[in-house]
Parts: C-alpha cells; structure tokens; sequence
C-alpha cells in the first residue's frame, strides 16, 4: 500500500490463483478495512490464457471524479479484456495474462496521476 496525493491510500497487487469471485470479495474487504479515501485494484491469472481484474473506490476517491467503471476499462484493454461495473466498483476479464503486471503498474501510475488534481 502507498499513500497517494490527497492522502488516499492506493493498494494495486497482484493474488495468485483467485478466481473473479473470489477477487472481487478481496477487493471489498481491503477498501473496507483501508477506510475512507482508498482505492484497491488486484488482478489474478485464475487459469491458462485468463487473467481476472477488480477495482473498488471509495466515496472520496469517486468524489475526486474517478470511476471504477471507466478507470478499468483502460486497465483490461491491456490484457485482452474488458469489463464494467459501477463507479465504486468494476470487473474485467481478459486473455493476456503475460500483461497483468504491465496493467497494473498503469493503474498504480493512472491513479496517481488523476488522484493529484484532488484536494
């Protein structure tokens, strides 16, 4: 976990093996115990040629104008994939799992990036 601009605590990583299911259960989990603001994105490589994303934001961070559904989108791209949810949480699947660390490293970068222009 790193503390952002704005003092949102941003946790971006990776958990082996965990489906969709599972993932999203860990992305709500973490934003939750990270508290209020707090943005969490974990992918996953649940199988061969998979690859599993989440992201979850809280209240503050969409206050700041970021939505999960749209930050992820420009994330799974990378990986082959796309997906959507709603702007406090997303889900996205895609099919390139040698990119996971690359899509990652871009939303840590991204929401640094748009995090700094909130007060």
């Amino acid at each position: 976990m790193v503390f952002g601009p704005a003092g949102v605590r941003i946790l971006v990583g990776v958990v082996e093996d965990v489906d969709a299911d599972s993932l999203k259960v860990a992305v709500e989990y973490l934003l939750n115990k990270l508290g209020d603001p707090a943005a969490v994105a974990l992918g996953s490589c649940p199988g061969e040629c998979k690859v599993s994303l989440a992201v979850a934001f809280s209240p503050k961070v969409v206050q700041c104008g970021l939505q999960a559904n749209e930050f992820l989108g420009g994330i799974a791209c990378i990986c082959g994939g796309g997906g959507g949810g709603t702007r406090n949480f997303a889900q996205a699947g895609g099919k390139r799992p040698e990119k996971l660390v690359e899509a990652l490293d871009k939303a840590q970068m991204d929401l640094r990036t748009a995090l700094s222009s909130c007060n």
